[in-house]
């Protein structure tokens, strides 16, 4: 498991960065000034293979208990959402370049298609692990963070809108830090209210790319698809909290 940990994350590091250098070809960026995102890749993928190291034991079936020797197809999927992270963010960078601007809602809906398919990979193939429900977790989250940030910062998607998703995000932390604390942790899984947001600010980022081509008249639109988005991300909040309130009542009686 080892080698294959190491050797995947390199190859998806060398993808990335061959990937990146091609699209700052089609653009005439130089590749001298593609050193931060490459730096970022660097990073990116070393902090990853520590990570993925250090939980190796965590690479098991869930229903066998076998360890892999090698890392599933499911788990490659998951592992290539977050190996993307910061090619997402330099296409992001540059909404202002034709040809990237017409690549970025097809880039974002295939990276986007990936958290589908990994979970449907994993049941239809039997192949669920614990390291993959992390995993899960770890790439929605880079990826949606990074999004939001460069959403914010280009104007694509009104203040609140972001200020509610990382709201979201901290709620969540908080819980979980608390009950880590108090030696009560809450088991790290997805639930059907946290894939029903995820997917839904998802389904509305890659709707405000397509935004950009259309003429204002579908402004009133996309507006009332942002606050439907928005209903959808705070009702999340209730079920995260029921969540969180019986943990501590199931962990009180133990």
């Amino acid at each position: 498991m080892r080698k294959s940990i190491i050797a995947t994350v390199l190859w998806y590091a060398l993808v990335q960065i061959a990937l990146l250098v091609i699209l700052a070809r089609l653009e005439g960026v130089p590749v001298r000034d593609l050193g931060s995102f490459i730096l970022f890749i660097a990073v990116l993928h070393g902090g990853l293979t520590a990570f993925l190291l250090r939980l190796r034991h965590y690479f098991t079936d869930q229903v066998t208990g076998l360890p892999l020797e090698r890392i599933n197809l499911a788990n490659l999927v998951t592992l290539l959402r977050i190996s993307c992270v910061p090619l997402v963010a330099f296409v992001l960078r540059r909404t202002d370049a034709s040809s990237i601007k017409a690549l970025l809602p097809i880039i974002l809906a295939l990276v986007f298609l990936t958290d589908s398919f990994d979970g449907q990979i994993a049941r239809r193939l039997h192949q669920m692990t614990k390291i993959g429900q992390m995993l899960d977790s770890i790439s929605d989250y880079s990826l949606l963070g990074v999004i939001s940030i460069a959403f914010f910062r280009n104007q694509i998607v009104p203040p609140w809108f972001i200020v509610l998703i990382f709201a979201r995000l901290l709620f969540q932390a908080l819980g979980m830090l608390l009950f880590l604390i108090l030696r009560r942790p809450v088991e790290t899984k997805s639930t059907w209210g946290g894939k029903i947001a995820v997917a839904t600010i998802m389904s509305l980022y890659v709707a405000e790319m397509i935004r950009m081509y259309l003429p204002a008249r579908f402004e009133t639109l996309f507006t009332m698809i942002e606050y439907l988005a928005a209903a959808v991300i705070f009702l999340s909040f209730f079920e995260k909290a029921f969540i969180f309130a019986r943990h501590g009542k199931a962990t009180k009686l133990r």
